[in-house]
């Protein structure tokens, strides 16, 4: 899988070049509303999968489910900054969960600390080369201004804990994996970072190298396989809840199309709400594994 991942980047990595910016926001709402957003649109059937009465456990579930993004919704509106501040180590931690949860075995209690410093590292390494943009996004979500040293610490926080905590779980590494592999993929991603935008940097780290893995993982652990039969399956228990989620957004812009800033900063903050409660359901269907 990690070949087809390396292929896909540079080859996106060369269309970027080829592109301008606003090309490249097109590409990555393209790539985030289609994969993305189906990458998570099937949390409820993951949920009731061990349920015997998965009919009736369904509403519930959908029901507590809906509540938990409402919640964090307010949230955002009453304490914009805090929210935000969990949501980037939430998704740093998920990001790092799954690119990270074949490298080690899993015994160690230092994983979810390894994992949130891994995937916090690719955010802020997103983040510190679209400065500008990110900062913007912030600003409107919280109304407070981030400098580029801010994210360069970042990086250099992460980065080194990152290099510690790899350190500490050497013993747990699985033979297969090669730190030396993991270190060119940063090297991938810094390019990568560096030369595309700030959405079109998200989307491809989102949706490569987080949303298609997972995509397999779902419906390895739902259907057993990964055959066409299978993912045909998953499209259908899925639709629903993409096209709504799909309904969703394209409702915003048409309110916000003149204010292309706010959008971003409402569909991050979006991204955000459905990002907590994902992140729970994932992370119960690896335990199970």
């Amino acid at each position: 899988m990690k070949n087809y991942k390396i292929v896909l980047t540079f080859f996106l990595l060369w269309l970027t070049i080829q592109f301008d910016s606003e090309a490249e926001n097109v590409f990555a709402y393209v790539s985030i509303l289609t994969l993305g957003l189906l990458h998570g649109a099937n949390d409820i059937k993951l949920l009731t999968q061990k349920e015997t009465t998965q009919k009736t456990s369904s509403y519930k579930i959908l029901a507590g489910y809906v509540a938990f993004v409402l919640c964090v919704g307010v949230l955002f509106y009453i304490l914009p900054v805090l929210a935000l501040t969990v949501f980037v180590v939430i998704s740093g931690f998920h990001f790092g969960e799954e690119h990270l949860h074949d490298t080690y075995k899993k015994e160690s209690a230092l994983l979810p600390y390894c994992y949130t410093s891994y995937g916090m590292l690719i955010l802020f390494l997103i983040f510190y080369f679209n400065t500008a943009a990110t900062s913007s996004i912030i600003y409107d979500i919280t109304s407070y201004t981030l400098t580029n040293t801010f994210f360069l610490v970042g990086v250099g926080i992460t980065g080194v804990s990152t290099l510690i905590f790899s350190l500490l779980l050497f013993k747990h590494k699985k033979k297969e994996v090669s730190y030396l592999e993991e270190f060119v993929y940063i090297l991938v991603f810094i390019v990568l970072f560096k030369m595309a935008n700030l959405l079109w940097s998200f989307a491809i780290y989102f949706v490569i190298w987080h949303a298609i893995p997972s995509l397999s993982g779902q419906i390895r652990f739902l259907y057993g396989n990964t055959s066409m039969t299978s993912v045909v399956k998953y499209l259908k228990s899925s639709f629903l809840y993409w096209l709504l989620s799909i309904a969703g957004v394209f409702s915003l812009y048409f309110y916000l199309q003149d204010d292309l800033y706010l959008f971003n900063a409402i569909f991050f903050a979006f991204l955000a709400t459905i990002t907590f409660p994902h992140v729970w359901v994932i992370t119960g269907m690896k335990s199970k594994k």
